[in-house]
């Protein structure tokens, strides 16, 4: 399928899936999940994944997180800057660790240990993002909290 034609295919059904979850008072993003599933190699195989479809996925993920920002505020993000990075820590780093020293307890080598810990540990804060926004608590204080932790994982991602 030419590459245009799948990207209009995809919004489309997007748009079509995304209100009628709206309807049913869920977030919109769980109905796009399984549109992914649906259209992915989980069942249809319709969409297979290409550098243009993934550059498109990551100018995505940049514009949310960006909207994201442009939406917090930055007393709060201070303000809950401890509890954030305990999240941070225990959602990421410390499953990263765990899962690494597993791992190598059982003999795999280092490289397949790091990336074994990466995939057990990989969160989507898009998906987080999202379903806040969508439920209006991203200027709660779990929100701020949970956006702060996404912050601080980056950030440590980056530093890695």
């Amino acid at each position: 399928m030419e590459f245009i034609t799948l990207i209009a295919l995809m919004l489309f059904l997007t748009l079509i899936v995304s209100h009628i979850f709206n309807k049913m008072n869920l977030p919109a993003v769980i109905g796009q999940l399984i549109l992914g599933v649906l259209l992915g190699r989980g069942l249809l195989n319709i969409v297979k994944p290409t550098h243009e479809l993934e550059l498109f996925a990551d100018i995505g993920v940049i514009m949310l997180m960006f909207i994201a920002g442009l939406e917090s505020d930055l007393k709060l993000l201070r303000k809950h800057l401890g509890p954030s990075i305990t999240v941070a820590i225990f959602g990421v780093i410390l499953p990263v660790a765990l899962t690494l020293l597993t791992a190598l307890i059982f003999g795999i080598n280092l490289r397949e240990s790091i990336f074994i810990s990466v995939v057990f540990a990989a969160t989507s804060v898009s998906i987080s993002v999202e379903v806040l926004k969508s439920l209006n608590y991203l200027s709660s204080t779990s929100g701020t909290v949970i956006l702060g932790a996404a912050v601080a994982t980056i950030f440590w991602r980056f530093l890695s």
